[in-house]
C-alpha cells in the first residue's frame, strides 16, 4: 500500500466535498471484484484483447488508491495477454485477486471505511 497515492487525491478534496477520496476508494472497492470476475470469464474464453484491455483498466485505479501489488499483478498480465499465449494468466490473475484481498483492508483504514 502506498500512501503518497492517497495523499495526491486529497489535494482534490475541499470544504464543500470532505470525503471525496473515501467515495471514490468505495467505488474502487464496489467494482474491483466484479472487474475480477470479468477477468476470469475473459480467460476463460480466451479473449486476450479483452482482458488485456481490462487488466489495464484495472492496474491504472488500482494505482491511483496506492494498490501496488495489484497495480503490478494486474501490468503482468495486461503484457501477458498481449502476447501470443495465455501460459500463466490464471495464475497471474489469481495473484491479482489474492493481492486485492489482502490490500483492500489497509486501503479502508486508510480513507477511514468500514464494512
Amino acid at each position: 500500500m502506498d500512501v503518497r497515492q492517497l495523499e495526491k487525491l486529497r489535494v482534490l478534496q475541499d470544504e464543500e466535498d470532505p470525503h471525496l477520496v473515501a467515495n471514490m476508494a468505495r467505488g474502487y472497492l464496489d467494482r474491483t471484484p466484479q472487474r475480477i470476475g470479468r477477468m476470469h470469464e475473459l480467460l476463460a474464453t480466451g479473449n486476450a484483447a479483452l482482458l488485456a484491455h481490462e487488466a489495464h483498466g484495472l492496474a491504472t485505479s488500482s494505482g491511483m488508491f496506492g494498490m501496488m501489488r495489484v497495480r503490478m499483478h494486474c501490468k503482468d498480465l495486461e503484457n501477458l495477454a498481449r502476447g501470443p499465449r495465455l501460459d500463466g494468466a490464471a495464475e497471474l490473475l489469481s495473484a491479482v485477486a489474492r493481492a486485492y484481498q489482502e490490500a483492500r483492508p489497509l486501503l479502508m483504514a486508510q480513507v477511514g471505511l468500514q464494512d
